[in-house]
This record gives C-alpha cells, structure tokens and sequence, in this order.
C-alpha cells in the first residue's frame, strides 16, 4: 500500500497574514510542526532558513544536506522534504504566493527570481556586509509580525522588507558563481523581455531589473549571441513584427501599435533591417506559393 506524501497549505501552517518569522526553538515548541516537520511533506510555501552554528542538517527529496554556520538554505514551495531530528539552531521566514504578489511589479519579481528556480540552493556565508543586511531584515520583519494589530503599512513594509532581502541573497548567489550568473542572466533578459518589449525598448530598463550595468549586461548577450543587448531587443521586435504579419490581419498601424511603436518609426526601422517595407513583405508572403 503507497503512503500519500502530505502537503501542507499556508492556511495549515502559516498565520493569518501568510507570511511567519519563527526560530527553529519556536518551530519545536509548536504542536502542529511536531506532527510535521519530522516526516516527508510538501509545502505550498516558500522556506528561507538560516542556520547558526554546526551540524545542521535538513534533507531534500531524500538527500540530506549539511549546513555550516551562517549559511542559508533557500527550499521551493512544494518540495518533498523533512528536518532533522538532531534540532537545528537559527531562524526562518515562510512566506506564501499570495502575500508577496500584491502589485504587478512584485508578481514578475517572484516568478523570475531566480533563487526559486530550483528544488533548493544553499547560499554559503557571505561577507560581512551581507550577513548584517540578513540580521536586519530578518528583525525588522519578526518584530513587525509580533505586533498585537498588524496595520496596512505594517503589510507594506513587511512586503518590501521581504523583497529587498530577496534581492540581497539573490545578488549574493550570482556573486558566487559568474557563470552561473551569465546563464541565468540571459534566461532571466529573455523572460523580462517577453514581459516588456512592446514598452520598454530600452537597455537600462533591463540592466536595473537584472541589478547589473547596462554595460554588463551587453557584454553577457554578446558572449552568448555575437551580439548586443540593444540589437537583441530590436531584433526580438522585428521578429514579433514578422510572425504578425505573416499570421494575422492586422494593418501595418495596429501592428505599429502592439509593438509599442510609432507609426512612421516602424516602417523605417523594418526597412532598416530587412530592406523591404511591411506592406511589401506581407505582399511577398501572399504570393508565395507553398
């Protein structure tokens, strides 16, 4: 007889607000987490642990990692997973979907962060600096949940406590591994384009989402395409520009206007690069003969 894996809820374990601050002494306090977090489960939230000291241990889809001191174990919602019987010491912050993603902005953070691209990532103690920020945020957001009445700009604070010590792990993690960095970037450039192209054509748009230069960022699509950053963007334009034409019914100005562009700047920029007008290339397509 197969045992099903039970998966938890934010609702099942998570307070009301959907988001909880707790050390690993509070976690073994707690009735529910006995019951729990001994045994191979799903959760339908996000983990940041933080471990303080030796001999740490939590174990991933059936793989037991050890966690040195000050290192941070980043576990994906719906996980197989389990914690160690040896009880850990540090602290945690769970967090579900729903209470990050009150803004548009905070939705395409969360789905393109790449700390949450993975089963897990282990980010080992970084330097100072980044140890300090970690302290801080951690606090800060413990201290705001522990208030008798939680207000509305107690949520707010709390939502960009936590994204800005997403931001900071996440810059820690590419610091770690420049190659790394440059797959993900690139991965990380492409989705941010599907998202923006018909209204951000600039690199520094890009650059500051990806918190590296614009500089930086060119250098990187050029490694892995021979070419820069600005030419990827028009030429992801020109390609949509094409399936449109070729695909649908729309006039050359409504297919300016998907693209975000002005009318006279897009038949001049397609003739730039194909050295034909839209009109004439959707001419040529409907004459060829397949």
């Amino acid at each position: 007889m197969t045992i099903k894996t039970p998966r938890y809820s934010s609702e099942d374990v998570l307070n009301s607000l959907g988001i909880e601050v707790n050390s690993f002494e509070e976690l073994y306090m707690q009735k529910v987490a006995q019951e729990m977090i001994y045994n191979y489960h799903r959760a339908s939230f996000y983990h940041i642990f933080r471990y303080q000291g030796e001999g740490n241990t939590h174990y991933v889809k059936n793989k037991k990692i050890k966690i040195i001191d000050n290192s941070l174990l980043i576990v994906n919602r719906d996980i197989l997973q389990r914690y160690s019987k040896h009880k850990c010491r540090g602290d945690m912050v769970l967090f579900n979907f729903n209470f990050f993603t009150s803004t548009q902005e905070k939705t395409n953070f969360l789905n393109q962060c790449t700390l949450f691209k993975n089963d897990y990532l282990i980010i080992p103690p970084g330097p100072g600096s980044f140890i300090s920020s970690i302290d801080l945020y951690f606090s800060l957001m413990k201290m705001s949940i522990k208030k008798k009445k939680i207000r509305e700009v107690d949520m707010v604070l709390l939502r960009n406590w936590l994204h800005n010590l997403l931001i900071i792990i996440e810059r820690e993690y590419h610091r770690l591994d420049p190659i790394r960095n440059s797959k993900d970037c690139i991965l990380e450039f492409k989705g941010l384009l599907d998202l923006y192209y018909q209204r951000e054509k600039h690199v520094c748009f890009y650059a500051k989402k990806l918190n590296i230069s614009e500089r930086k960022l060119s250098q990187i699509v050029y490694a892995v395409h021979s070419i820069s950053a600005k030419e990827y963007i028009n030429e992801k334009i020109l390609q949509e520009a094409l399936r449109l034409l070729k695909n649908t019914t729309l006039n050359q100005g409504e297919i300016a206007a998907a693209l975000g562009l002005d009318f006279t700047y897009f038949v001049k920029f397609f003739r730039k690069r194909f050295n034909i007008t839209p009109a004439k290339y959707r001419q040529s397509k409907r004459n060829t003969i397949i």
